[in-house]
């Protein structure tokens, strides 16, 4: 976070503070980030298998060291998601949407641990590329085109910050996150 920090990039907070006043997007968001990514992927390796198989073998390597790559930056330069951060102040929508049983069964088949680079995103450029460059038919094209960019917005909105943080500075000059004050626990203070 230090680093998007320093970079500019960091725009998880912003997206997280709008889609909290849309909790039936991130319904939608949650569930295409479970139920899309490998659905989608497979369909990218099948499409190809079926209909453009001079082009299969490439698609299959693709997919292939992606997936090496993936694993290789995350041997070497190991970093949690946001919510496993502790203070960052960022809770797991998917157990706040599905209910803590099935987001742990989904750490049976993914490391809860590998989030930087992000596999969705990364695998969802590969499945784009495919369809955007080969695809048949212009929808197919376009849903090429769209469908990385969709799944980056969705990777960055399945995590919000707790609503009820304010950030204070400690002594040494760091933020602290504080839990605010509930409108009702002003009220009885009175």
């Amino acid at each position: 976070m230090d680093v998007e920090r320093a970079l500019g990039v960091y725009v998880e907070p912003a997206v997280h503070t709008w889609t909290l006043g849309h909790p039936e997007l991130m319904a939608a968001a949650g569930a295409f980030y479970v139920l899309a990514h490998v659905p989608v992927a497979g369909w990218a390796l099948v499409w190809t298998w079926f209909l453009r198989r001079d082009r299969f073998r490439l698609v299959r390597d693709t997919f292939l060291w992606t997936q090496i790559l993936l694993v290789t930056v995350y041997v070497l330069v190991p970093t949690a998601p946001p919510r496993l951060v502790p203070g960052a102040g960022y809770a797991d929508t998917l157990t706040t949407l599905w209910g803590r049983e099935f987001a742990e069964s989904t750490h049976v088949v993914q490391s809860p641990f590998a989030a930087v680079p992000s596999g969705h995103v990364a695998f969802a450029l590969v499945t784009g590329g495919v369809f955007a460059t080969i695809g048949d038919r212009a929808w197919l094209r376009a849903f090429g085109w769209l469908y990385p960019p969709l799944v980056a917005a969705v990777t960055v909105a399945h995590r919000e910050p707790p609503p009820a943080r304010r950030r204070r500075r400690n002594g040494r000059g760091r933020l602290r996150v504080r839990p605010r004050r509930t409108a009702r626990a002003h009220v009885g203070a009175r």
